[in-house]
């Protein structure tokens, strides 16, 4: 008996996997939402950019304010792992100010998309929520690489209270100068911030 000659059709490549999906939406809708702010993008222009069926889409974000709310937690999610992996990249020898300013610095240059829209968020209840804890583990982090300073006498304990929040607040002017693209005056303003706040810590 002759074997049939006919070829077998190719095979189609896989579909991506449900948790892969979730995830190429996210990244694509995140990069969106940081080229074109909330207000001015459609849901239309989501599902293009994700190259999703429309029904997929719908499946997983009814809505543009449910996806946005979803990227916000893509954003937030994991951030103080990253930027505890940064912070152990910085040079142990330097104060800890220096410190915590590369490494969040650092971050932001790995990340710029996501700090675009952490930093550009539509005034709802959601995203005010999720950018408060955003900030409580940031400060929480920062508290945490500030004890050993009080612990040996460095840094008084009034002073590591309120430290965290100073920092912050100069790490968040500088993030807004790198998200209008004011690269000229960061260089100076960071290294200002550092020596200024080192004074502080010993």
């Amino acid at each position: 008996m002759r074997k049939s000659s006919a070829r077998k059709p190719a095979a189609r490549p896989a579909a991506p996997r449900r948790g892969e999906r979730l995830g190429h939406i996210l990244g694509e809708s995140l990069a969106c939402f940081a080229e074109h702010g909330f207000e001015r993008v459609t849901y239309d222009d989501l599902i293009a950019r994700s190259k999703v069926s429309r029904g997929s889409f719908y499946w997983y974000f009814p809505s543009k304010e449910a996806l946005y709310d979803a990227v916000l937690d893509y954003c937030v999610d994991g951030y103080v792992a990253r930027l505890e992996a940064a912070f152990a990249g910085t040079e142990p020898k330097d104060n800890v100010v220096k410190r915590l300013l590369d490494a969040s610095l650092a971050d932001f240059n790995a990340n710029r998309t996501q700090y675009r829209v952490l930093l550009r968020p539509p005034p709802s209840r959601g995203a005010v929520a999720k950018l408060a804890r955003w900030n409580e583990e940031t400060m929480s982090f920062m508290r945490a690489k500030l004890a050993p300073a009080v612990a040996s006498g460095k840094l008084d304990r009034e002073a590591a209270e309120v430290l965290p929040d100073v920092l912050g607040a100069f790490i968040d002017g500088v993030c807004v100068r790198l998200v209008l693209d004011d690269e000229g005056s960061v260089a100076k303003l960071s290294k200002n911030i550092e020596r200024f706040l080192s004074r502080i810590v010993g």
